[in-house]
C-alpha cells in the first residue's frame, strides 16, 4: 500500500493534510487516512467534509484556533493521586473555550445548514461550569490569580511585603557602599546565584557585612550580599516554597474534580480532534480547487474537467484539464501518443483522484462529475528492476501482470504504464493485448499507456476498449497535454527528432523502413482529431451565441409587452390624479371663501372669483376629455430627457410633471421655484418640474386656461399689497376680532407662512382676546411672543412692540400644485 502511495503520489497529499492539523490526535488521523471501500461510511465522510469546507469557506465565527490534543494529559489524571501540570491547566482552559464554541455554533437550534456536523456535536457533553471554574483560577498568562485560595493569596502577600523589604536593604546597602566608594562607578543591585547583590570592588569585597555570590572574569568585582539581607532573602527563598506548595495542593485538588469527568472530556477531545481534521482536508481541499462529486456505490467513472492533483497546486492555470468515461459499456482505455506528451501524467492522475477519493478527500473534479467506487486498484509504473532479487525490469513487469491477471476482478481498477514494453516489441505486445483480454473477460476496469499500434487497434476488436490519444501541435511541434478520447494518438517519433535537430538523412532512412504511407497516415490521424476539436468549439460558441440571443430576444418581448400594459395603465392613473387635482383645487377655494369674513365687497369678490374658477375648472375638463379622444395612442413610453439636458435655472421654459401646463421659472428658492405661467404665478418644488428647450410658454396651453387668468389676477393683485404685519394697536377688541379674520384669511388664500400681529402692551385685555382667537382657529399652527421667537431662532434685532407669530400649516389645501 505504501509503494502505491507513493508512486500515486499520495504520501504527499497526506502530509499535506497533516500539516494543516493543529492538533496532535488530528495529525494522527491525517497519518491514518486509508482506503475505503464502504459506500455508506465514505458517503458520510466526504459530506462532513462538504460541510466543513462550507464552514471554512462562508463562516468566520466558527473557532479558528486553540485545537489543543489534552488527550494525554487526561488519560494520565486515570492515575489516582496525579495532578495536572500548569501549563497543561492553560491549554485545557482555551481548549475548553473552543469546544464550547463549536458546540454552540453547531447546535444552535437556528442552525439548519450543517445537519451532519450538527449530529456530531450533539454526542458531546461537557460541563459547562468547568470553564467558568478555570477562568477564576487561572489568567492568560497561565499563572493562578491570588484568590485562586485564601492560603494563596496570603502568601503571594507576604512574598511582596519580603520582596519590597529585601528591595529597600539592598538600596540602602548599596548608597553605602558608593558613599564610601567601595563600589564601582554607576553599579547596580543584580542577581546571582538568584540572591540579590551589590558589586564591590575586590579592594573593598571585605568591609561590607554579608556573604559573597560570585565574581567578575576579571575578578576586579566582587558580589556580595548584605548580611541584612541574607536573612531576608531566606525568608522570601521560604516563601517561594510555600507558594508551590499551595499551587500543587490547588491543582491536585482541580484534578480530583476533573477525574469523575474524564471519560467525557476524553470524548470531547476527540471530538475536537475530529473537527480539527476536517478542517485540515477542509483547506487543503480549497488550496487545489477540490470538490465533493456525486458518489456512486457501483465501480464507475465519470470526470469532468479532472486535474492532477498535485501539480495542478504547481502550475494552477498551466494543467490542462481531462475528461474521463469508464463504465460498463466502455471498461477500458488506451492512451498513446508523444513522449513526454502527458501519458504517464494523465495516467497518474486517475489513480491519485480515485485514491484520494476513497481516502475521503475532496479531488479536483467539477462537483456534477460522477465517481465509483472500487475494491482495489492495481498499479504497474516505472522500472521495477530488484538487483536484490535477480529481476529484470520487464521480469518486475510480467509479475505484476501474473498477479494482475489471478486478483482482478468487476470492482478492480487497474493502471499500466507503457503496457508491452521493456523486451522484444512483437513478443511484448503480443502478451500486452493478451493480459487486456483477460483483463476484459474479467470485466475489471483501467488505463494503460502504450505506443504499440497493434494495441491501438485492439478498440476495433473489443467493444470495451476505447482509444486515448494526447494531442500534439504539428505546427509548434510540441504536446498539448489534451487527452481525446475515441481516436489512437500518434507517436511522433519523426517529427519530434527532426524538432530537435536530429541528421536528416537518418531519418530519411527511417522512414523508408517504416513506409510514408505510415507517416502520412499518423499525421492525417492527429490533424484529423484537431480539427474535429476545434469545428466542436466553434459548434459550442454557436450554439452559446444562439442561446444567448434568444434569451434577449425573450427579455426585450417580455419588457415591451409590459411596457404596453404600463402605458394605458399610466395613462388612467395620470388622468384620475389630474381630476382628483381639479377638484381638490374646488373644494379648497369654496372652503376658503366660505371662512372668510371680510367686508361685502369682499365677499362679493370672492363669490365671483369661486364662479369664475368651477367655469374654468368645466372648461379644462372638456378641453382634456377632447384632446385624450382626438389623441392617437403612442407605440411605447418615451422617457422625458429635457430634464436631463436642459437644467432648471431663472428664465427657463418647464412643464409641470402630471399635467400639461408650461411656465417660466422666475425665482429659485432651495429647493422650489416660482414659476410664472400667464398672470398666475406658483410656488412648485423642483421635483415636480421638467425642463424644457422651449423659448416661450406654448400659446395653445394659454388660451385654453384663459378663462381662469382672472382668477389668478385677483390673486396675484392682493398678493402685491398684503402686509404681513397687522397692527391693532389703539383698536377695541370687537373690532381688532374682525380685522384678525379678514387678516388671516387674506394670508392663508395667499399661502403666507408666517405673519406679525402688533397688539400693544396696555393692560394685556387685547392681547388676551387674540391669543383666545388663535388658538380656536385650526388653520393656526402655532404662535409665539416675538421675544421667544427670537431666542429660537438667535436673530438679534432691536426689542419691538410685543407682538405674535402665527405659522400656518392648510396653506398647500388651497394651492394644491406648489
Amino acid at each position: 500500500m505504501n509503494s502505491i502511495e507513493q508512486k500515486l503520489g499520495f504520501d504527499r497529499v497526506r502530509l499535506m493534510v497533516a500539516e494543516q492539523t493543529t492538533n496532535q490526535l488530528a495529525h494522527q488521523m491525517a497519518e491514518q487516512m486509508s482506503f475505503c471501500t464502504d459506500y455508506e461510511k465514505l458517503s458520510h465522510e466526504l459530506a462532513l467534509l462538504e460541510e466543513m469546507r462550507q464552514v471554512v469557506l462562508m463562516e468566520s465565527s466558527f473557532p479558528q484556533q486553540d485545537f489543543f490534543d489534552l488527550t494525554p494529559t487526561l488519560q494520565h489524571l486515570h492515575i489516582q493521586g496525579t495532578a495536572i501540570a500548569l501549563e497543561d491547566l492553560t491549554l485545557l482552559r482555551l481548549s475548553l473555550l473552543t469546544i464550547d464554541e463549536c458546540l454552540r455554533f453547531l447546535t444552535h437550534e437556528e442552525q439548519t445548514h450543517y445537519p451532519l456536523l450538527k449530529e456530531l456535536a450533539a454526542t458531546v457533553e461537557v460541563d459547562s461550569t468547568l470553564g467558568r471554574d478555570l477562568a477564576k483560577l487561572i489568567d492568560d498568562r497561565g499563572e493562578l490569580y491570588d484568590n485562586a485560595s485564601p492560603e494563596l493569596a496570603r502568601i503571594r502577600a507576604s512574598i511582596t511585603r519580603k520582596s519590597s523589604e529585601v528591595d529597600a536593604q539592598i538600596s540602602h546597602a548599596l548608597a553605602r557602599a558608593k558613599r564610601e566608594g567601595w563600589a564601582p562607578e554607576g553599579a547596580e543591585p543584580t542577581i546571582r546565584n538568584g540572591r540579590p547583590v551589590i558589586p564591590m570592588l575586590d579592594t573593598h569585597r571585605r568591609k561590607l557585612r554579608g556573604l559573597i555570590q560570585d565574581e567578575s572574569a576579571s575578578r576586579q568585582t566582587a558580589y556580595v550580599e548584605p548580611a541584612e539581607v541574607v536573612e531576608l532573602g531566606n525568608d522570601l527563598r521560604e516563601l517561594e516554597f510555600d507558594e508551590r506548595h499551595e499551587i500543587q495542593r490547588i491543582l491536585l485538588a482541580f484534578s480530583d474534580r476533573l477525574r469523575p469527568q474524564l471519560p467525557l472530556l476524553e470524548e470531547a477531545y476527540r471530538f475536537l480532534a475530529r473537527i480539527d481534521f476536517l478542517r485540515a482536508k477542509a483547506r487543503v481541499a480549497i488550496d487545489m480547487q477540490a470538490a465533493v462529486p456525486l458518489l456512486r456505490p457501483d465501480a464507475h467513472i465519470g470526470w469532468l474537467d479532472a486535474r492532477h492533483p498535485l501539480l495542478y497546486l504547481q502550475k494552477r492555470d498551466a494543467v490542462v484539464p481531462f475528461s474521463l468515461t469508464l463504465n460498463a459499456n466502455h471498461r477500458v482505455l488506451i492512451i498513446s501518443g508523444p513522449n513526454a506528451g502527458g501519458k504517464s501524467v494523465c495516467l497518474k492522475s486517475v489513480g491519485l483522484i480515485q485514491y484520494m477519493l476513497q481516502c475521503g478527500l475532496a479531488v479536483p473534479v467539477r462537483p456534477t462529475s460522477e465517481c465509483g467506487l472500487f475494491g482495489s486498484i492495481f498499479i504497474d509504473i516505472g522500472d521495477q528492476q530488484s538487483i536484490d532479487d535477480d529481476l529484470s525490469t520487464y521480469t518486475s513487469h510480467l509479475q505484476n501482470m501474473k498477479q494482475l491477471c489471478a486478483e482482478a476482478s468487476a470492482d478492480t481498477l487497474f493502471l499500466l504504464d507503457e503496457l508491452g514494453g521493456g523486451t522484444e516489441p512483437r513478443s511484448g505486445c503480443a502478451i500486452a493485448e493478451a493480459v487486456l483480454e483477460e483483463l476484459c473477460e474479467r470485466h475489471a476496469f483501467g488505463v494503460a499507456t502504450t505506443h504499440f499500434a497493434d494495441l491501438k487497434l485492439l478498440a476495433d476488436s473489443h467493444q470495451e476498449i476505447i482509444n486515448g490519444a494526447m494531442l500534439f501541435d504539428t505546427e509548434r511541434m510540441r504536446p498539448l497535454y489534451r487527452l481525446a478520447v475515441g481516436h489512437p494518438g500518434s507517436s511522433f517519433a519523426f517529427e519530434i527528432a527532426e524538432s530537435i535537430g536530429f541528421p536528416k538523412h537518418i531519418l530519411d532512412r527511417a522512414g523508408s523502413k517504416v513506409g510514408r504511407e505510415q507517416l502520412n497516415f499518423e499525421h492525417q490521424l492527429q490533424q484529423l482529431e484537431l480539427d474535429k476539436q476545434e469545428v466542436a468549439q466553434q459548434r459550442e460558441a454557436l450554439q452559446l451565441a444562439d442561446d444567448l440571443l434568444a434569451e434577449l430576444r425573450e427579455k426585450y418581448e417580455r419588457l415591451n409587452d409590459n411596457l404596453q400594459s404600463r402605458r394605458h395603465e399610466i395613462i388612467s392613473t395620470a388622468r384620475r390624479e389630474a381630476q382628483q387635482i381639479l377638484e381638490g383645487a374646488n373644494r379648497t377655494v369654496e372652503r376658503t371663501i366660505s371662512d372668510i369674513k371680510a367686508a361685502s365687497a369682499e365677499r362679493e369678490a370672492t363669490r365671483q372669483a369661486r364662479a369664475a374658477l368651477e367655469e374654468a375648472t368645466t372648461q379644462l375638463r372638456h378641453d382634456q376629455q377632447q384632446a385624450e379622444a382626438s389623441r392617437p395612442a403612442p407605440k411605447s413610453p418615451q422617457p422625458n430627457l429635457d430634464a436631463d439636458k436642459h437644467p432648471i435655472r431663472v428664465g427657463t421654459i418647464v412643464r409641470i410633471d402630471g399635467q400639461d401646463t408650461f411656465g417660466q421659472v422666475v425665482e429659485l428658492k432651495g429647493k422650489k421655484a416660482v414659476v410664472e405661467s400667464g398672470s398666475m404665478r406658483m410656488t412648485i418644488a423642483l421635483d415636480r418640474l421638467s425642463g424644457t428647450a422651449k423659448q416661450k410658454i406654448p400659446t395653445e396651453r394659454r388660451a385654453s386656461t384663459s378663462v381662469s387668468h382672472g382668477i389668478y389676477d385677483e390673486l396675484n393683485d392682493k398678493r402685491a399689497h398684503f402686509n404681513p404685519t397687522l397692527d391693532l394697536r389703539g383698536h377695541r377688541a370687537e373690532e381688532s376680532i374682525d380685522l384678525l379674520h379678514h387678516f388671516l384669511d387674506d394670508a392663508l388664500l395667499l399661502s403666507e407662512k408666517e405673519v406679525r400681529i402688533l397688539h400693544g402692551k396696555g393692560y394685556g385685555i387685547l392681547m388676551q382676546v387674540i391669543r383666545q382667537e388663535l388658538r380656536s382657529r385650526r388653520d393656526v399652527r402655532s404662535f409665539h411672543p416675538y421675544r421667544t421667537w427670537r431666542r429660537r431662532h438667535h436673530r438679534r434685532r432691536a426689542p419691538l412692540t410685543p407682538r405674535l407669530l402665527i405659522l400656518f400649516t392648510r396653506r398647500q389645501d388651497f394651492l394644491p400644485i406648489s
